[in-house]
């Protein structure tokens, strides 16, 4: 919207089962998961890759380029944020998923709040990498999926929250007619989102709102790369997180199926020439880790890479 190496956390070795958001545990071993680190390189020319997101459709995402936030309201005005952002705390509630196919239940403790993590364990996180360049990272509330299918409405709610509007993960779910067979199109979502967010669920083209990109190469020198990193940095900066989707058995090894989380931000290369990482926080309670909590670490080639396995192979800027 206009609006990685990978960081090591204790995998438990799981499965995701079905579609977006389906999360399902195989065991409780405990081993720590690395990646690659990988920088990905800039290309040069300029290509509109967007267009307009169609509902009906699960498999074929599209995106238009997403107008200047002009308007006077809190919500489409967004606000600017520096390289210092703080990140999100290891004090995500533990709760576990439930039976595929289960009935959620919302309690008073399930819809307690999270602290957003300190800025402690966000320099922690990018000084245990290789690159340590500028960090731009948002504030973020963690919050944790209270239902195995769940994944989406609950990475809308994390963004929505971010923005001051407090809509839970089962309501979120009803409109986003999330099922027990897929879990939540990513269409579905984003139309959520705006609603809740702007008022309207599809954005004109001078009109402020969140669009989908359909991820189709992983290339580095590709244009859909450069693009990406550009809606990335600029969403950062105007205060909006990301959406992703991505094959988590390409992310967590031993998992699999595909799911949501909030883009948080990035760090820069050394030089400060390029995206090395991408941060984003995962509401699985299956990926959490003691010190970190959901928040992860990857390159954007790896994101990329992962996302084209999917069904719906799209991220939400």
């Amino acid at each position: 919207m206009m609006k990685g190496k990978k960081i090591v956390i204790p995998a438990l070795v799981l499965s995701l089962v079905g579609g977006a958001g389906i999360l399902a545990t195989l065991n409780q071993s405990s081993a720590p998961v690395s990646s690659t680190s990988k920088t990905a390189t800039q290309t040069s020319s300029t290509e509109t890759l967007s267009v307009a997101k169609n509902k009906e459709s699960s498999t074929e995402k599209t995106s238009t380029s997403k107008s200047e936030q002009s308007s006077s309201s809190s919500t489409s005005s967004p606000n600017s944020q520096s390289e210092s952002s703080e990140s999100v705390t290891e004090s995500s509630k533990a709760e576990t998923t439930s039976e595929q196919g289960a009935t959620e239940t919302t309690t008073a403790e399930q819809s307690k709040s999270n602290p957003p993590i300190s800025q402690e364990t966000i320099n922690k996180l990018a000084n245990s990498q290789s690159q340590t360049g500028n960090k731009h990272i948002l504030n973020v509330s963690p919050q944790i999926q209270r239902a195995w299918n769940t994944c989406a409405p609950t990475t809308v709610s994390m963004m929505l929250s971010y923005r001051g509007i407090e809509v839970s993960q089962e309501v979120l779910a009803q409109e986003m007619e999330t099922d027990t067979t897929f879990g939540t199109h990513n269409a579905n979502a984003i139309q959520v989102l705006n609603r809740h967010l702007f008022g309207y669920d599809f954005p004109q083209a001078n009109q402020a709102g969140y669009r989908l990109e359909t991820v189709t190469t992983a290339d580095v020198h590709s244009d859909q790369m450069r693009l990406f990193k550009q809606r990335l940095k600029q969403n950062i900066a105007d205060g909006y997180p990301m959406y992703y989707t991505f094959d988590s058995s390409k992310i967590y090894p031993g998992l699999r199926g595909e799911h949501n989380v909030i883009g948080i931000g990035y760090q820069l290369s050394e030089d400060g020439s390029d995206i090395a990482y991408l941060y984003y926080l995962d509401p699985s309670p299956n990926v959490q880790d003691s010190v970190y909590g959901g928040l992860k670490k990857v390159s954007p080639q790896e994101l990329f890479e992962s996302m084209l396995t999917c069904v719906e192979p799209n991220y939400g800027w």
